[in-house]
């Protein structure tokens, strides 16, 4: 028996719904498009390597370290033991561009390093994420220089939080996050990621003789020891008067926010919100310092905050801080201790 032409067109729109659904769950369900792919792929091009020439007892020494660029405009942190004593820092881009470095800044306390680059490019420069909110058993990405082998991925969890360790500089590390991602000599400086590509840490060091154990300053810590050694008024010789404070959402675009603690005399209250200072959108009290590089005393930088669940925007004046700070730092004596090693070199 014939069907009638009206049943024939249903059948067909029933299989072709169930083919094309089946289609597009199969597609989702085989993407090899992961969050893992998408954080690497989109922080590639602000991560560097480093190769760093000192002169040792036995003669020039190479040795291989990682950095994140912070700024745009050529700022590259990384640690400190990395940089130490070198004679010359060259610093290479995702892309294979070889650019010489200038040690900016050494925060002994926390093996931190500023490097400076010269390039008339505007640098990818990645954002510190919050780690005030990390969760023991999140996913976690390194990126680095193991062995010299570049752009080296590995993954693992967040181990632990709040760890402390000590140097073999002698200086005491404490709220390291502990990670079982996969960590070896030319990791040190580069960065770990969380499952959105966001920088919570910078990594630092190794157990030495274990495996899996390995250990990352928290970007938190990072942020602050950025917003004192590269503070406008270091950079520019201006003073905003501002104190700052961030407060971090679970969920969202905007997770982390900055916002004001202390305002003093300028035009801005406790509680403001701030969204953008000039023309650079914030989100850590790193981000306001870098946003007033540049500006002179006397200058007023409009500022948009949200206050009272509106946005307003209020100018800014900015005081003479005196000539701006020399910043750069060179290492003091170091002293070996057990326990852990550094992962910079080859």
């Amino acid at each position: 028996m014939r069907r009638p032409w009206w049943a024939a067109a249903a059948i067909g729109t029933v299989l072709a719904v169930a083919i094309g659904g089946a289609g597009t769950e199969a597609k989702a369900q085989y993407s090899r498009r992961t969050p893992i792919v998408e954080a690497v792929q989109k922080t590639r091009d602000g991560i560097v390597t480093l190769k760093v020439e000192r002169r040792g007892s036995y003669g020039r020494k190479e040795v291989v370290g990682t950095g994140v660029i912070i700024d745009e405009r050529g700022y590259v942190v990384t640690n400190r033991h990395v940089v130490a004593s070198s004679d010359r820092v060259a610093v290479f881009l995702a892309d294979g561009t070889e650019l010489i470095g200038k040690v900016l800044t050494e925060d002994a306390r926390h093996d931190l390093a500023v490097v400076r680059v010269q390039t008339a490019r505007k640098l990818k420069a990645l954002p510190l994420g919050p780690a005030s909110d990390l969760m023991v058993g999140e996913t976690v990405i390194a990126v680095g220089n193991p062995f010299g082998y570049k752009n080296t991925v590995s993954t693992g969890i967040v181990s632990a939080v709040g760890r402390e360790i000590s140097m073999p500089t002698g200086e005491v590390l404490g709220d390291l996050i502990q990670t079982n991602a996969s960590i070896n000599p030319g990791n040190s400086g580069g960065p770990l990621l969380n499952i959105n590509g966001e920088v919570i840490g910078i990594t630092v060091a190794l157990r030495e003789g274990a495996q899996g154990i390995a250990f990352a300053l928290n970007a938190d810590t990072v942020q602050q020891v950025l917003a004192r050694h590269l503070s406008a008024v270091k950079i520019s010789g201006v003073r905003h008067g501002l104190e700052c404070k961030e407060a971090v959402a679970a969920e969202g675009p905007r997770r982390q926010r900055v916002v004001v603690a202390a305002a003093g005399e300028v035009p801005l209250r406790p509680g403001d919100e701030i969204r953008r200072v000039a023309d650079r959108a914030v989100s850590n009290r790193f981000d306001v310092e870098r946003a007033l590089w540049g500006f002179r005393p006397q200058d007023r930088v409009p500022v948009t905050v949200v206050r009272d669940g509106k946005e307003v925007t209020v100018a800014l004046p900015l005081a003479n801080g005196a000539a701006p700070e020399r910043v750069t730092g060179r290492p003091g004596t170091q002293r070996p201790t057990g326990g852990t090693r550094h992962v910079s070199g080859r």
